[in-house]
């Protein structure tokens, strides 16, 4: 029949040419799956610094309910110790507490975006591997 063209059988250096590319390819998402793993772990640790920075203002809002309430209370300021208002000094550290709970809640929003990424990453290398396996199976019948 003219006018179709039959398609070649490829050659070997075709396939091995395929198979690079494919290589490579996996390489690339594999790395990419990398970084983003990188990123969560990265994030991980700044969620426990700012976990860890709660409890420690918690517990310094807890020392300051012992003191009675016309206690002296100072405050460094580079070398300087400065006098400061036992009820001014409750209202910042809670305040404080409260900026930091909500980095807390902003940082669980980030990780729960990071974690669908890399799952979205890690269903992309899985059937990069599988294609890659079945084009090997294919390539090497009865093997």
């Amino acid at each position: 029949a003219r006018g179709t063209k039959r398609q070649r059988p490829r050659s070997a250096a075709g396939r091995c040419s395929m198979v690079q590319k494919a290589a490579a390819n996996l390489e690339t998402e594999v790395t990419a799956l990398r970084k983003i793993q990188n990123e969560l772990a990265t994030v991980h640790e700044q969620r426990q610094q700012a976990l860890t920075q709660v409890n420690e203002n918690e517990m310094v809002i807890k020392e300051l309910g012992f003191l009675e309430d016309d206690a002296k209370v100072y405050k460094l300021i580079g070398p300087v110790l400065v006098t400061q208002d036992l009820v001014e000094v409750k209202a910042n550290v809670n305040t404080r507490i409260e900026y930091i709970k909500a980095d807390v809640a902003r940082i669980d929003k980030v990780i729960k975006d990071v974690e669908k990424r890399r799952a979205e990453q890690r269903e992309k290398v899985n059937k990069m591997q599988a294609a890659e396996v079945a084009n090997a199976a294919a390539a090497h019948p009865g093997t």
